[in-house]
């Protein structure tokens, strides 16, 4: 079998996924807004944390990022209205972070772009070929994340 550069091919599929989604996405009003792929992440992990209290250094950990980038996009994001910030009772140091309606608007529209960039992924693919791909990413995922 000739050497395929897994490596490389996995970032060009994984570039041209990024592409469609940013054509649909920051093409739109929210190019003027200046809302980022950082944006949207932190949007989602916020959303999907429902019922919880999510504070700045969960957005440091979940997305890797350092205390000082998470302040300022925690501060582009409150000042675009995508967040806010409020006290907890149990913790006067500690300032959690909420989505807007403006958020859940964007989250929404947002969710609707991303199905339509999976459903162009995944055509032609049957749902057993579906769940081997995931399961194949997954576990090279999980092989980097381990070093092994």
């Amino acid at each position: 079998m000739e050497y395929v550069s897994v490596d490389k091919e996995i970032c060009c599929v994984a570039n041209l996924i990024r592409k469609e989604f940013d054509n649909l996405v920051f093409g739109s009003v929210y190019s003027e807004e200046r809302i980022t792929r950082m944006n949207i992440w932190i949007i989602d992990y916020i959303y999907d944390k429902k019922g919880e209290d999510v504070f700045q250094k969960d957005i440091e950990r979940k997305m890797s990022i350092t205390r000082s980038t998470a302040s300022k996009i925690i501060d582009l994001m409150v000042q675009k209205k995508l967040v806010e910030r409020s006290a907890v009772g149990y913790d006067a140091r500690l300032k959690k972070l909420t989505l807007t309606p403006k958020a859940l608007k964007l989250r929404d529209e947002m969710e609707k772009k991303k199905k339509k960039v999976y459903e162009k992924v995944m055509a032609g693919f049957s749902e057993e070929e579906e769940q081997l791909l995931l399961s194949y990413i997954l576990r090279i995922k999980g092989n980097m994340d381990s070093g092994a």
